[in-house]
């Protein structure tokens, strides 16, 4: 299980930190599977690039927020994004640009959309941990109004 039982209200309480306009800690939300921690490594090594030693995932959020709130997603759509995109069954991207999670199975996004959720993961400021820079909900065409 990539997200830890009490990930959901971290995350939570940091988005509504960052909405009130205060500065969030960072906090541990999570864990890659062994699967997911082994096919970002292998990514890494054809990149030439150093392995993430710990498979433990960090929170902060303000790009997340930012990102997704112009788009117009509330804090609860944040969290059901983090959730999906962090799913044991979320499968590694491979890309050269930036390293990332997606969810294969779609997801009711509650505005008329299927998504596919991607969480995208910044591997170098807080090394040796990964930390969740963003979500992207591929496949909103229909934005929150």
């Amino acid at each position: 299980m990539p997200l830890y039982a009490d990930s959901h209200s971290l995350i939570r309480s940091n988005l509504q930190l960052i909405a009130c306009g205060e500065r969030p800690k960072v906090v541990p939300i999570g864990k890659l599977t062994a699967l997911q921690h082994a096919a970002i490594n292998a990514q890494r090594l054809t990149e030439g690039r150093p392995p993430l030693m710990d498979a433990e995932i960090l929170f902060l959020g303000k790009h997340l927020f930012n990102s997704r709130h112009a788009d117009g997603y509330s804090i609860d759509d944040m969290v059901a994004q983090i959730d999906s995109a962090l799913s044991a069954q979320s499968e590694v991207l491979p890309t050269k640009k930036m390293s990332a999670l997606c969810n294969p199975h779609r997801r009711a996004d509650g505005y008329g959309n299927h998504v596919n959720d991607v969480a995208v993961l910044e591997l170098s400021a807080r090394r040796p941990k990964a930390e969740l820079f963003s979500t992207i909900p591929r496949g909103d065409l229909i934005k929150p109004a």
